[in-house]
């Protein structure tokens, strides 16, 4: 008999994946706030994770056996400018999901960032690392790291640069951060129109590709992994590299693209010049094979013919 899985945001970029890729494994339900996807899954529901009570009565009623919050504020600089929602989605719904999960003995996975980290050491951060944010969207997502690992038995995935193909009827949808895309797709769709774009040259990465995130997520559930993993290929690279590898891809203008400084962009908020992430837990301990920059951009490039 497949596992019941139950996706918290659907119509999101990894939610999406995942529904693409767990189909053959599990059985799908799932929920969206802001983008309906459409999808053929056992059960989609309109729901806000801030609605406690509905989350409820809806694993009371499916009973899966893993419940994965895609779901959250991950725009840094709404964070920033909104703490009081930003506590309440990234804190507050999590911690009221987590006691609904344990209490019913459901596996709980909560995505997480790069962000609950400084940015000031030299190498890539490994999970048993010190976290410690500089800015309101990595302190909500240390808070609601502490809250999950407060079972043992849950999970936290955290994640670098993520990118990849959101179908269009979705990516025009703006959800409640008046983020509507994430960053390759953004970049793709202004080269796509001769419009130049300035990419910032000091703040390394390990982007990963969306379709690579949401299996490494559904390898940790089918190995039964609990606690904190990093899901990151081993890549070390700029904002600004990372943009012409794109470009080049997909036959879009390298010239279009302009090498500035953080300073220089005028950024509100401090992200740290260090957001790469070591993933030899989960490629070593899982024996996750990651897909090379290479193999990722060729994925991307079928995906937006």
């Amino acid at each position: 008999m497949k596992k019941k899985l139950f996706i918290i945001g659907v119509g999101g970029l990894t939610g999406s994946k995942l529904v693409e890729i767990a189909k053959k494994d599990f059985e799908i339900f799932g929920s969206y706030n802001y983008r309906d996807p459409k999808s053929s899954i056992q059960k989609n529901i309109k729901l806000n994770i801030s609605n406690s009570t509905k989350i409820k009565e809806i694993l009371e009623e499916i009973k899966p056996d893993v419940v994965i919050n895609t779901a959250g504020i991950n725009n840094v600089d709404y964070c920033e400018k909104n703490p009081d929602l930003a506590l309440k989605i990234n804190i507050q719904a999590v911690k009221e999901i987590c006691q609904i999960t344990k209490k019913l003995g459901i596996k709980f996975v909560q995505l997480s960032s790069d962000s609950v980290f400084d940015g000031t050491k030299q190498l890539p951060y490994e999970e048993i690392d010190e976290t410690e944010s500089i800015n309101y969207y990595g302190k909500t997502k240390i808070e609601s790291e502490k809250i999950v690992l407060e079972n043992p038995n849950n999970v936290v995935v955290r994640a670098s640069v993520l990118y990849g193909y959101l179908p269009h009827n979705l990516a025009k949808i703006e959800s409640s951060s008046k983020k509507s895309i994430n960053f390759g797709q953004w970049l793709i769709n202004k080269l796509s129109i001769n419009e130049k774009v300035r990419i910032i040259t000091d703040e390394y990465s390990s982007p990963i590709i969306a379709d690579d995130f949401a299996r490494s997520i559904l390898h940790i559930i089918k190995y039964e992994g609990n606690g904190i993993f990093h899901s990151a290929p081993e890549l070390q690279i700029t904002r600004y590299d990372f943009s012409v590898k794109i470009a080049k891809a997909l036959g879009l203008s390298v010239k279009l693209i302009e090498p500035v400084s953080n300073k220089e962009l005028g950024r509100d908020v401090n992200t740290g010049s260090n957001k790469c992430l070591s993933s030899k837990k989960l490629s070593g301990n899982l024996n996750y094979k990651f897909l090379t920059l290479d193999e990722s951009l060729d994925l991307l490039k079928t995906q937006f013919r």
